[in-house]
């Protein structure tokens, strides 16, 4: 039993050999890249973004969970003619000061907007990006144009418990000592599996996006991006409630556009989310969950019909409807 005994041993400390070996070969984390863009005090909070010029509507991008402004650097180039501004989250990319609340976040928004002169903005919200632009239009709504949402966290969209055990496991290793050993011997590498994992599912049936995967690494999972990340999964799902309850009231000219083969936001809530919203069109995307990146133009192309939204036909008269493709 003693030779047993000590076998198991010797096994157990080669499998921490290797996964320590592994951690610092294969999962070792890049380190951050110096930011481009600009900065600007806000509330308090120093908030990153990425400006472009223009005369027309102003569009306001706004990432998802996790992300940054740079989730957009394919949409922004289709909008010439309009200023846009794509910034960090608080919490998320350089605007990094680990968890920030949800109605923070949106009082945030509200301040970023007067700072930099921006007045009647088309919001553009990707994932749970969405869901903050629909709590934003709830209580601005004379302060909007219209909204874009794309593959939007809401309508019934809610986190199951892996995200909860994910959320919980990374607070724990982001706190003092457990940091420290954590990086050293298991968590780069349990960082990088997981990053993959992740974006093969977010980009499914497409190819993942290597610049996107390249930014979770080097800028997402750095520590208080983590805090942020574990702090807005455990609040979400109070969060998409609370929104939920207020969507018939969110009278602004909005596009939905949802990835038919979305894994992350299943189509239906795309669907009961266009269905819900008073003045509402449905735009059913081929692919997944990544449509700023797998179909940038029809984001764009939404951008423009939201412009147009005087034209409409009220939607008493003109159901939701949804094209194929994008």
């Amino acid at each position: 039993m003693r030779r047993i005994g000590r076998i198991a041993l010797l096994v157990l400390a080669a499998l921490a050999l290797v996964v320590v070996v592994l951690n610092w070969t294969y999962g070792r984390l890049p380190g951050e890249p110096k930011p481009h863009g600009s900065f600007i005090a806000v509330g308090g909070l120093r908030i990153h973004y990425l400006e472009r010029p223009g005369t027309g509507t102003p569009v306001v991008l706004i990432h998802g969970l996790p992300g940054t402004a740079e989730d957009f650097n394919k949409v922004t180039p289709l909008l010439a003619g309009h200023r846009t501004i794509a910034f960090d989250r608080p919490g998320f990319g350089y605007s990094g000061d680990g968890y920030l609340k949800f109605d923070r976040q949106i009082a945030t928004l509200a301040s970023l907007l007067r700072v930099l002169h921006v007045s009647r903005p088309i919001l553009v919200g990707h994932s749970y990006g969405g869901t903050l632009a629909l709590a934003f239009a709830e209580r601005h709504p004379r302060e909007l144009r219209g909204l874009v949402l794309v593959d939007a966290a809401a309508a019934g969209q809610q986190l199951g418990g892996y995200d909860e055990f994910q959320a919980h496991l990374v607070k724990a290793l982001q706190l003092p000592v457990i940091h420290q050993i954590a990086t050293a011997t298991f968590a780069q590498l349990l960082t990088t599996v997981s990053v993959k994992q992740g974006d093969d599912q977010a980009f499914h049936p497409h190819s993942v996006d290597p610049a996107h995967e390249r930014r979770l690494l080097e800028i997402n999972s750095t520590r208080h991006n983590l805090e942020a990340f574990a702090g807005e999964q455990l609040a979400a799902n109070g969060v998409i409630d609370g929104v939920d309850r207020h969507l018939a009231t969110i009278d602004v000219p909005a596009i939905v556009i949802q990835g038919a083969e979305d894994q992350l936001v299943e189509p239906v809530h795309g669907r009961r989310l266009a269905a819900t919203l008073p003045d509402a069109r449905l735009e059913i995307v081929s692919g997944g969950h990544m449509a700023p990146y797998t179909h940038p133009y029809a984001v764009a192309a939404a951008v423009g019909t939201v412009e147009e939204a005087h034209a409409w036909p009220r939607p008493a008269q003109a159901a939701p409807r949804a094209n194929a493709g994008g």
